[in-house]
């Protein structure tokens, strides 16, 4: 699988460059971005969005390469290519302290295992995407130089995280412990927890919307991140159907960007 991802990136890459040839020149964004990431984990079932559906604050910096110049002129000829699709490199931060089992209720031996465990995830991702604008990008941005304009888009792209996820029994570490985890529920103890830390390439897709105002832009978007893994949040149960599937995330962002010569 990530020989398969390598190849689509370098693929990817040799397109954009390839398609880009006709540009006098590139042009280039830089921005800041905040959200919420909403991370679905073996907490809970897909059911138990309380448990399953774990959120916390992603900050992240974007870079954006525009394939017509900041000074574009009509007559130097462009592309579809180029007046509707930008490259996006991105890297996030997510740090999740406080993973739980809040949609388990009841009383007994086993709830009260649930009750005291606890997931912590630190994720730092890299993403190379690929963006595209419903209007021209010519149109929108620094050619004319307007302000209050607005450009939806959508994107795909491949991402490569480094994971570090840590389960806690009464805010102490299984770390360094041996299996069996008597400590936990009888589905975890054996087998079940992977508290390494993991390199996971991911999918991405999302949608959102560009505003043009004075001196930057504006950007909201939302993303769905599809993890080619199971042991993102350090659980991982094949034998149980409950818990089947990689594990995933949804972004929704906000971001501030810079546009080098609008202005």
């Amino acid at each position: 699988m990530r020989k398969l991802l390598l190849k689509l990136c370098i693929v990817f890459l040799f397109f954009v460059f390839t398609n880009s040839r006709a540009q006098t020149s590139f042009s280039h964004e830089v921005g800041v971005n905040l959200g919420i990431a909403s991370f679905q984990t073996d907490f809970g079932l897909s059911t138990e969005f309380e448990s399953a559906n774990q959120a916390n604050l992603s900050y992240g910096l974007s870079y954006y390469l525009k394939f017509f110049g900041s000074q574009y002129n009509w007559r130097s000829g462009s592309s579809f290519f180029s007046e509707h699709f930008k490259v996006r490199v991105d890297f996030s931060y997510t740090n999740n302290t406080n993973v739980n089992n809040d949609a388990i209720e009841g009383t007994g031996p086993n709830y009260d295992k649930l009750e005291a465990m606890k997931g912590q995830i630190k994720l730092y991702n890299l993403g190379l995407g690929l963006e595209y604008y419903i209007l021209k990008l010519e149109d929108y941005s620094s050619f004319y130089k307007t302000s209050g304009s607005i450009n939806p888009f959508i994107s795909l792209g491949l991402g490569y995280s480094h994971s570090q996820p840590d389960i806690l029994v009464n805010d102490v570490s299984l770390k360094g412990g041996g299996e069996p985890y008597d400590q936990l529920i009888d589905k975890w103890q054996t087998g079940a927890v992977h508290l390494d830390a993991e390199n996971i390439f991911s999918g991405t897709a999302g949608a959102g919307v560009r505003f043009g105002l004075e001196m930057l832009d504006f950007s909201v978007e939302a993303r769905y991140v599809y993890y080619f893994s199971d042991v993102v949040d350090g659980l991982d149960q094949p034998l149980d159907p409950a818990n089947k599937g990689n594990d995933s995330m949804v972004l929704f962002n906000v971001g501030v960007i810079y546009v080098f010569g609008k202005y």
